[in-house]
C-alpha cells in the first residue's frame, strides 16, 4: 500500500493540523521569477526553515500577493503571472463550507453522503499537496 493510500485509510491522523506553508523555490514553479518571489516574500516573516529555504504560511503570501496586485502600474504579464500564482495558492487552502446533508429523509442516505464529501475533500488535499511537490521540483529545476 502506497503513502497516500495509507494515509486515506488511517482516519486517525486529521490533515487540517498540518500547517499550510510554501517556499520561495515553489512559487518558481507555479511560475514567479525568482525577483518576483523574493519581491513576494521580502515583507514576510518566515515561519520555519525546510531544507535550506525559508517557509512561509500560505495565506500570508496570498495577501502579500494580493497587495502587489493592488499597485496600478504593475505589467500586464507580471500581473497575469501573479494572478495565475494566486490561483495556484487558493487552490492549495481548504476553504470548504460544510453543508447539512439531506436533513429530514433517510438517514443512511445522509451518513453515506458525508462520508463521501469527507473522502473527497480528503482526495483534494493530497492532490493540492502534489501540486505543492510538483511546484517544488519546479522551481527547483529553473
Amino acid at each position: 500500500m502506497n503513502n497516500i493510500t495509507q494515509k486515506l485509510h488511517n482516519e486517525s491522523s486529521p490533515i487540517q493540523n498540518e500547517p499550510l506553508i510554501t517556499t520561495r523555490i515553489q512559487l518558481k514553479g507555479y511560475g514567479a521569477s525568482q525577483y518576483q518571489a523574493r519581491i513576494i516574500t521580502q515583507p514576510l516573516t518566515p515561519i520555519g526553515v525546510n531544507k535550506r529555504s525559508y517557509t512561509y504560511a500560505v495565506s500570508d503570501v496570498i495577501s502579500s500577493t494580493r497587495i502587489i496586485l493592488e499597485n496600478p502600474r504593475i505589467h500586464s504579464s507580471t500581473r497575469h503571472q501573479l494572478e495565475a500564482i494566486l490561483t495556484s495558492l487558493l487552490n492549495r487552502l481548504d476553504n470548504v463550507v460544510n453543508v447539512p446533508f439531506i436533513q429530514g429523509t433517510d438517514p443512511q442516505l445522509s451518513q453515506v453522503s458525508k462520508e463521501l464529501f469527507k473522502k473527497m475533500t480528503t482526495i483534494n488535499h493530497y492532490l493540492t499537496e502534489l501540486n505543492a511537490n510538483i511546484a517544488t521540483i519546479k522551481g527547483k529545476n529553473q
